[in-house]
């Protein structure tokens, strides 16, 4: 069962609160030091998300960067967004935390979570 957004991974959350919250895994290929002009999603992939930042990969220059972008993205606090993998890495796994799904179920929101990343995609010339 292969779905268009089978790169993303939901993980139920562990915080205590009433709700059903859950975590949204996303791997990524990063660009760092990248022209601000090309800054942000390139690329959304069969299995992956590359993404250029303006940021230097030092000191965690650019990993906060991705997290940002990240985080206005999906339109949740930075604090929200976190590597879980790869922090050294261009290869990474990044964490969008504490997402309500709704109720049309995990499958219809990982869909929307592609299409919502498919809609960043940065298309201006580099």
């Amino acid at each position: 069962m292969s779905s268009p957004a089978s790169f993303l991974r939901l993980v139920p959350s562990k915080t205590p609160c009433s709700r059903k919250l859950f975590n949204l895994h996303i791997p990524c290929y990063v660009k760092p030091n990248a022209s601000a002009r090309r800054a942000g999603i390139t690329n959304v992939g069969i299995d992956r998300v590359d993404i250029a930042v303006a940021a230097v990969p030092r000191d965690g220059a650019s990993n906060m960067a991705v997290s940002r972008v990240f985080a206005e993205i999906f339109n949740v606090p930075k604090s929200n967004v976190g590597i879980i993998r790869g922090a050294k890495s261009r290869e990474k796994t990044l964490c969008v935390a504490d997402l309500e799904i709704g109720d049309d179920g995990e499958e219809a929101y990982l869909q929307r979570a592609t299409q919502i990343l498919k809609d960043a995609v940065n298309t201006r010339d580099s």
